[in-house]
């Protein structure tokens, strides 16, 4: 079971988190591409395999949140599928073997006495549009050997959601990250999908909720951390231990190596 961090916002270049991962002995970085220093523009396959070689530390990509593979907007999709094509190219010439993503959820109309989800209310559509991306995907991720992993945002109890997930699951190479700090902050409402999805479970991001907020330190909030640590070791999946400062992620490192994770 490997390890690893986020890139954390504090620093503004990738030797900084390079430093701090090997201080802590932690396997990998998380690259955010939220973040101009983790973008492919800003930093080369080349770049991100010196530091392979040189320091020991490997790297997993969380491509950018606002990406809507779906949206019925043809310019709109075709440039958010141009953005993963390209990702997924530079994780293979980097020797990047995971890609973490979000399922965007699309907008909502807010109506007196509820919400309408626009993805809800064209759910042929929205299938239609997410099932021709995946597709396209799937077959690049097995062309580059990478892994592409769907995160929970508190959003896979949506119906339309999950109706959209079990669809996917057909595709050999489906994966999922389960953000276990999500799951605890809509309820644990999501455990029940990720039980039964449990053999495609690839990735998992590590952080707690204390009933306000999650990506607090771990130990410090209402997730099992110890059972979702004995979850990944038995399926092999790779944790980012996903607090956002240095602070807390040597607090957490910390935690772990108390309960003998590390």
């Amino acid at each position: 079971m490997k390890f690893g961090m986020p890139t954390l916002v504090q620093y503004t270049s990738i030797a900084e988190n390079v430093q701090l991962c090997k201080k802590l002995g932690l396997d990998f970085i998380e690259l955010n591409m939220n973040l101009p220093i983790c973008i492919p523009e800003n930093l080369s396959f080349s770049e991100i395999r010196t530091y392979q070689e040189q320091y020991g530390v490997e790297f997993t990509i969380h491509l950018p949140e606002e990406l809507d593979v779906s949206s019925y907007h043809p310019s709109i999709r075709k440039g958010h599928l141009e953005r993963c094509r390209q990702a997924m190219e530079w994780a293979h010439l980097s020797g990047i073997q995971t890609l973490n993503m979000h399922m965007n959820n699309g907008i909502y109309f807010t109506l007196p006495q509820t919400k309408v989800w626009i993805n809800e209310q064209y759910e042929t559509n929205f299938r239609e549009l997410l099932q021709d991306s995946y597709a396209e995907f799937y077959q690049i991720a097995a062309a580059y050997d990478v892994a592409l992993c769907i995160e929970n945002t508190g959003n896979f109890q949506l119906p339309y959601i999950r109706k959209a997930l079990d669809q996917l699951s057909a595709f050999d190479n489906f994966y999922l990250t389960w953000d276990v700090g999500h799951d605890a902050k809509a309820g644990f409402a999501e455990e029940s999908f990720f039980a039964h999805y449990n053999n495609r479970i690839h990735h998992m991001h590590l952080h707690d909720y204390n009933g306000k907020s999650d990506h607090q330190a771990l130990y410090t909030g209402i997730v099992p951390i110890n059972d979702r640590l004995e979850f990944a070791r038995t399926h092999d999946c790779s944790v980012v231990i996903e607090v956002k400062t240095s602070d807390s992620l040597a607090q957490s490192v910390a935690s772990l190596r108390g309960n003998g994770f590390l």
